[in-house]
């Protein structure tokens, strides 16, 4: 996880001091294998996201001197996800390229 610390700013309005906003970032398995069973290849994928979260407030000051109340969503703890693989990025049979070799 990766922690960061700003300011929220909307519509002109701003926090008074900086906030902590967490992302999630990292590696997570993805794998592509022959199913002999099944006679195609088969895929995994996933991606990492947030696990659980929680809703945070916090008061935003507008240039006029008013106040505002804004609520965020505070990652708490990140994951690996099993997601869709992008079938647009599989070679169709034959279509592999092969490197040739130099002389």
């Amino acid at each position: 996880m990766k922690y960061t610390t700003t300011s929220i700013v909307i519509s002109g309005c701003s926090t008074a001091e900086p906030v902590e906003i967490n992302s999630c970032s990292g590696n997570c398995g993805t794998s592509s294998m022959y199913s002999a069973e099944a006679n195609t290849m088969m895929h995994y994928c996933s991606c990492c996201q947030e696990a659980t979260t929680s809703q945070k407030e916090v008061e935003l000051i507008c240039p006029d001197g008013s106040k505002v109340k804004h609520s965020y969503i505070h990652v708490e703890s990140c994951g690996c996800h099993v997601t869709d693989c992008d079938a647009g990025t599989t070679a169709t049979p034959g279509t592999t390229r092969q490197r040739g070799r130099r002389r």
